[in-house]
């Protein structure tokens, strides 16, 4: 006996489900990277915001004369700016949905120098016959007689004084993360006057 088979024309349903659950495997796969990646962009934009804020804040103290910042010091040896000040945002900072504690430190930093040295011109101009102005080879040098430099402004031994300056900028709020970083810039301002 003769079979005459038909070919079949068409999908089954069974395949058109394998064929659909092939499909949302691979997007539900899909949309966990681009979910993991929009995490990290969002972590890297955050980041950013708060990098920004720190040299924002580094600036505009850094531009403020030793003056003025050791008058806004008053009689203290250091001061913490969690607050307006000057007009410019510090403490709690809101930028978009994203909180940042913006916290500024001024100290008078006292300095120290040990083992100065000073021209010894008798010694150049006795001995030293190559001696050139414009030559530190032909140079010599002798201890001071005061060999140790105190430049403290809360003593008044110099005029010169420093203040340090540090910033911090930490994210509070938003989707933090578990290891949120905490940025910090430290500067120093000088009065030279």
């Amino acid at each position: 006996m003769y079979l005459k088979f038909k070919s079949k024309k068409g999908v089954t349903l069974i395949e058109i489900t394998i064929a659909f659950l092939i499909l949302v495997v691979a997007a539900l796969g899909a949309s966990g990277i681009i979910s993991h990646g929009h995490k990290a962009t969002y972590h890297d934009f955050r980041r950013g915001e708060a990098l920004q804020l720190l040299v924002d804040r580094m600036n505009f103290l850094s531009s403020i004369s030793f003056a003025n910042l050791s008058t806004d010091l008053g009689g203290r040896t250091s001061a913490t700016i969690d607050f307006p000040y000057r007009d410019i945002e510090f403490g709690l900072v809101t930028i978009g949905n994203n909180k940042y504690e913006v916290v500024a430190t001024l100290k008078k930093q006292p300095l120290k120098f040990d083992d100065l040295m000073e021209l010894d011109f008798e010694k150049i101009f006795t001995k030293n016959k190559k001696y050139k102005y414009d030559d530190p080879t032909t140079w010599y040098f002798k201890k001071k007689n005061n060999s140790t430099e105190n430049y403290n402004q809360a003593s008044g031994d110099y005029a010169y004084a420093v203040i340090k300056i540090t910033i911090s900028v930490k994210p509070v709020e938003g989707r933090i993360i578990k290891d949120e970083r905490t940025y910090e810039a430290i500067t120093f301002v000088c009065n030279t006057e």
